[in-house]
């Protein structure tokens, strides 16, 4: 068996993550590299506020994927002389993996899927906009002088983001019905939207599937699937119920499933990083080729070759 024989079976196995095991080693690939970028990029030159956020999300993508990993080491417990064996529950990996989705979704909306500046801006502002109105709702817990100055400084920055979008060209240039949309979002404190030319799409977290690239149909509905983990529905409650059956140990196979969406959306996350910020490219290219080609090929099995962060694929063909 050649070298390259061996690489191409590894490389399968990292790609269709079996097991629990091939899933735990991609992310190990997965987090050694995002630490590396952290170590060695973090003091990097950015031209906006915004992109220094952005950057601060591949942290955030750090820390969730390195807490998934350690939710898979289970839980057992001991009462008295009663025991309860290692399990996993499946429906705290599928909880995170929905925050995990949302927050790689927002990176591409705002600083991927935007295809200009006036764009970026009025969708960043729209975030920030959302996030310091809900923020007001605590005005009543506001109890010390600072506190209260600084609910105040947010209510004058609040506005000032709501100029800034009707200042920008974009806004002006849309008919009333197009920036009556982007009124909307202001009033319901939300951002998800695109821009086809002078037409504002409001988009769901479900559309936002759309706007990562992504073409596999096992995708489809997969934000709907972990919602209904999230939320404490029936169908959550009898779903629990039969995955702890002992006969087939279902939440094993589901534990694994939803690790495997994890890992396929942090590599559509590192991959729409680099684009964003292409310098980190060239510590991608240090990576052994397993390393690289693991990264890589899971995210053009989701999304297609014109995804693509190099030719390390090359490599197993």
């Amino acid at each position: 068996m050649t070298e390259k024989d061996k690489l191409r079976i590894e490389a399968l196995r990292l790609l269709r993550c079996e097991t629990q095991n091939d899933c735990l080693d991609i992310i190990k690939i997965y987090l050694d590299f995002l630490f590396m970028v952290i170590r060695d990029h973090q003091m990097d030159r950015v031209d906006s506020l915004a992109l220094a956020e952005a950057r601060i999300i591949k942290q955030m993508i750090f820390t969730k994927l390195a807490q998934l990993r350690e939710a898979t080491n289970g839980i057992e417990y001991e009462f008295e002389d009663s025991h309860l064996n290692n399990i996993i529950d499946p429906t705290i990996i599928a909880s995170n993996t929905r925050n995990i989705y949302e927050t790689i979704a927002l990176f591409n909306l705002i600083f991927v899927n935007t295809k200009s500046q006036d764009e970026q801006k009025i969708l960043y502002n729209l975030w920030v906009h959302s996030g310091l109105k809900y923020r007001q709702r605590f005005e009543n817990l506001a109890r010390s002088e600072e506190n209260r100055e600084k609910l105040e400084n947010e209510r004058e920055q609040i506005e000032q983001l709501v100029q800034e979008i009707k200042d920008t060209n974009l806004y002006t240039s849309l008919d009333e019905r197009n920036q009556g949309k982007i009124d909307t979002k202001i009033r319901d404190k939300d951002y998800k939207i695109s821009f086809d030319g002078t037409t504002v799409n409001f988009l769901s977290w479900q559309e936002l599937i759309k706007s990562l690239g992504l073409k596999v149909n096992i995708l489809d509905n997969i934000y709907n699937y972990f919602s209904l983990y999230t939320h404490p529905t029936n169908v959550a409650v009898f779903q629990f119920s039969a995955m702890f059956k002992n006969e087939d140990r279902a939440w094993i196979e589901l534990s694994t499933f939803n690790l495997k969406i994890a890992i396929m959306l942090t590599s559509i996350f590192i991959a729409d990083y680099i684009t964003v910020f292409p310098q980190v490219k060239t510590s991608f290219e240090k990576l052994g080729i397993r390393e690289q080609i693991a990264i890589n090929w899971q995210n053009v099995f989701a999304r297609g070759q014109e995804y693509r962060i190099n030719d390390c694929l090359d490599k197993i063909e």
